[in-house]
């Protein structure tokens, strides 16, 4: 067994204890408002999620090491010099002069939670919770907040920059949020384009459509974008792999529970039982054309490096139509969706837990 492998055993029964409390603080707030308990209780795990990915060991995480090599790097140069990402190489160069790694690290841990936890906060207010909770939980999570640090910090600040463009906030300000991603990982580029082109074409079924069919044709394995790889190839080439263990491998199977069905929920909400919402149509539309590169590259080796450009906003997808001004009103829906969450989350986990 790796040290990998025990820092995420342990942050899942971590994440059980946090998962139980919740539940039984939900089941009780039908009864009586607790929502500054529970609020208080999603916070103090949020913080210690951050100290828990900020104080690891430099062997948890097969990046952390090179993370630590480039932070000495910039510690023994009296020069700032871009290496790959604008604002993440700075953030190297100024904690390198007042800090040590160690700090990088609790940096890098807080950006990530609470970037998104707020922009989450935006959107869905005090219902917040459920989707952080969801958040917690995608295949994705540890892995970008141990491994692909930079990318996990870019999903979780352009979340932020959708939670202030769903609130109307002056255009410069999300503008503003949506670049300082790119500028943490270029690869986000590819969920800004896909922002703007929703706002060209919206059509939801055409678009579905295109989904559809690029599953098919990577269920044939014609892999269509394997040939441009090298044309642009910067966006490719600079994401990294992350952390592989037993339960993240089989891509398929993550995509089915966390891409697959999630999107159909969503197409389902709007286009069969009439759910209108202008913020919730453009949000799916661009969700299915993030999630087209990875579709196509799923059974190549770079499914792993870019799988998180869409599916790091399926808390949104998921969670926004049942909560938001529902067609269909469900009774104890925050419980019911916990227990759907915590079900999921152990169908996910179960391989580590039990080893």
């Amino acid at each position: 067994m790796t040290s990998d492998f025990f820092f995420i055993q342990k942050y899942y029964f971590f994440q059980i204890i946090f998962f139980l409390l919740l539940l039984i603080l939900l089941f009780l707030s039908y009864k009586r408002d607790n929502y500054r308990v529970t609020n208080v209780l999603t916070i103090s795990f949020a913080f210690f999620t951050v100290f828990y990915f900020g104080f690891r060991n430099t062997e948890v995480g097969v990046d952390t090491y090179r993370y630590s090599q480039i932070f000495e790097i910039y510690q023994n140069s009296s020069n700032f010099f871009i290496r790959k990402d604008l604002f993440y190489d700075l953030l190297n160069f100024l904690i390198s002069k007042i800090g040590d790694f160690e700090l990088l690290l609790f940096f890098n841990a807080f950006l990530y939670i609470f970037a998104a936890l707020y922009g989450l906060k935006k959107i869905f207010d005090r219902n917040y919770i459920l989707p952080f909770f969801l958040f917690l939980i995608t295949p994705y999570f540890i892995n970008h907040g141990i491994n692909v640090m930079r990318s996990g910090i870019a999903g979780s600040i352009f979340l932020l920059g959708l939670g202030i463009y769903y609130q109307k906030g002056k255009s410069w300000k999300w503008l503003i949020i949506f670049l300082t991603s790119i500028l943490f990982h270029i690869s986000f580029i590819i969920p800004l384009i896909s922002f703007y082109i929703v706002k060209i074409y919206s059509r939801t079924k055409v678009i579905f459509i295109l989904w559809l069919f690029c599953i098919i044709m990577s269920l044939l394995n014609l892999n269509i974008l394997s040939s441009f790889i090298s044309l642009g190839g910067d966006i490719i080439e600079r994401s990294e792999f992350y952390l592989e263990v037993s339960d993240e491998q089989n891509y398929w199977i993550n995509f089915f529970i966390f891409g697959f069905f999630p999107v159909l929920f969503a197409v389902y909400n709007c286009l069969i039982i009439g759910y209108k919402d202008k913020f919730y149509t453009s949000f799916l539309n661009m969700y299915m054309l993030s999630h087209i590169p990875y579709i196509l590259l799923i059974n190549s080796e770079f499914a792993s490096r870019i799988g998180y450009l869409a599916e790091f906003m399926m808390p949104i997808l998921v969670v926004y139509p049942l909560m938001v001004d529902p067609i269909v009103k469900i009774r104890f829906l925050n419980f019911k969706l916990a227990i759907l969450f915590f079900l999921i989350f152990l169908i996910k986990a179960y391989k580590i837990l039990v080893l």
